[in-house]
Formats: structure tokens, sequence, C-alpha cells
């Protein structure tokens, strides 16, 4: 991993824990109208919220893949007989779906695996999926081995 990118996850994971533990002891409630208050403590750390998810995804993603030199390339037989591509391990068919459900956009199987190789767009996906949608449940090997469904609430909680 880079190191400029492994001390963003750091201060992403350092922020996250601060908001965590300061929640925890009653020092900042994550209920509504708290958003100002948590980004405050975010900013304090050098990561706003979206960083906190984009971190989410960078790790998600370093899961997904098991630390594959060509992360973009892998491509995974899952247990469908489906092939899961790229570094989040999108299948053809959950890239079309959610196209259509987030963006009301039409994309074919060829668009779809270009959008699933490309690790921005691929993230970008995810990002929306997990944080406007239905959470992390799409990759939930990694989602629980990571501990991401309470962090996913709490980041939830952080944006409104």
């Amino acid at each position: 991993m880079p190191p400029g990118r492994a001390s963003a996850l750091r201060r992403g994971a350092a922020a996250f824990v601060l908001l965590v533990a300061a929640s925890g002891l009653g020092l900042l409630s994550l209920g509504k109208g708290t958003t100002a208050q948590a980004q405050v403590m975010a900013d304090g750390m050098g990561v706003s919220v979206e960083g906190l998810k984009e971190d989410l995804v960078a790790r998600l993603a370093d899961c997904e893949t098991g630390g594959k030199a060509n992360p973009d390339a892998v491509i995974t037989p899952d247990a469908n007989g489906q092939a899961s591509i790229g570094r989040l391990q999108f299948q053809t068919r959950t890239v079309i779906a959610f196209t259509k459900e987030i963006e009301d956009r039409r994309i074919d199987a060829g668009e779809a695996r270009r959008i699933a190789l490309d690790g921005q767009r691929s993230a970008a996906l995810a990002k929306r999926i997990i944080f406007e949608r239905d959470g992390a449940q799409h990759w939930h090997r990694c989602a629980r081995s990571l501990g991401l469904y309470k962090e996913v609430e709490a980041i939830q909680r952080l944006a409104r």
C-alpha cells in the first residue's frame, strides 16, 4: 500500500474511533442535529465524513481482493456460478441493477464489466450502494470480518 494511502487510512480510522469513543462516553450524541459537531471533530483529524466513507470502501476493496498485485483485474468465480470482478468483486448483473436503480440509467453487460474493472468507478458505485441503499451486505464476508456494519451505521448517522 502506498505510504500516502496508508496514512489516509490511519487518519480515517483514528477519526472514526474518536467519534465512536466520544459518542460512547456521552461527549457526542450521534442523533439529529449533531452533524456539525461530528464534522468539527472529524475535521480536526483531517478527515471529513466523505473521507470516512472513502476509507471504508478502500478497506473493503483491499479485503475483497486479498492483497492481489493487480486488484482491478481480479476475477473470481462466485458460489452462484457468476464471475465477481474488479477490486470490489462486482458481478455484472449487480452493476447493471444498481446503475439502473441509483442513476436511472440502463447499461449493457460490457459497460457493467468496464465499471467493475475501473477502480474509481466501482468504488463510487460501492459507496453509493453502501451509504445510500442497503449497506455493506453485498460484501458480507469482508464487511463482517472488518466490522463494517456498525461503522456504516455510525457514518450514516454522522451524515444526517
